[in-house]
């Protein structure tokens, strides 16, 4: 009987380890394939806050494009904001979306008021409803800049705070 047992918890262990590496490996093809996706702009569609569909490939491909992810109640996301709305003729020549999963339009509304994104001429600040982002982007971190050339090409990504001056360097 304790044999069969201890063979029966041999066998657990193996199916669980086995799991274990399949799902680790899924995980890893799935990381590398988003890695390589996002080396080109992808299209993502996304909402407005009049809730109109916007899609990645609809902004100007003669300008650099710069895509935040960032949630308004997020600390980190409030500082980049007060950043980027007092740099605001830093961004005259690039797309700047903003992507938030978060769907109160009054929230958003006030955020973009309180931090003078509304003064920089090429900002949409979009909403994340279906939760596409972490899909085409491979990461949902709050606050995440992902910096395209003109050329729709990746130059840099940022994971967490990000100094304004280093989202302007990489754009030159």
């Amino acid at each position: 009987m304790r044999k069969t047992i201890r063979y029966l918890i041999l066998a657990l262990l193996l199916v669980a380890g086995a799991w274990l590496l399949i799902r680790t490996y899924q995980s890893y093809q799935l990381k590398k394939k988003v890695t390589e996706s996002i080396q080109n702009l992808p299209s993502a569609c996304f909402e407005s806050l009049n809730g109109r569909p916007i899609c990645t490939d609809e902004f100007d491909n003669r300008k650099p494009t710069v895509i935040i992810y960032f949630h308004p109640e997020c600390e980190h996301c409030q500082y980049e904001a007060s950043e980027i709305g007092k740099n605001a003729q830093q961004f005259e020549e690039v797309n700047m979306i903003m992507v938030t999963p978060d769907d109160s339009i009054k929230r958003l509304e006030d955020f973009a008021a309180n931090y003078h994104l509304w003064e920089v001429d090429n900002l949409a600040i979009l909403i994340d409803r279906k939760r596409e982002f972490k899909k085409r982007f491979g990461s949902a971190v709050s606050p995440a800049v992902f910096i395209y050339g003109i050329d729709r090409k990746l130059v840099k990504t940022y994971k967490g705070e990000t100094k304004i001056e280093a989202i302007i360097n990489s754009l030159e």
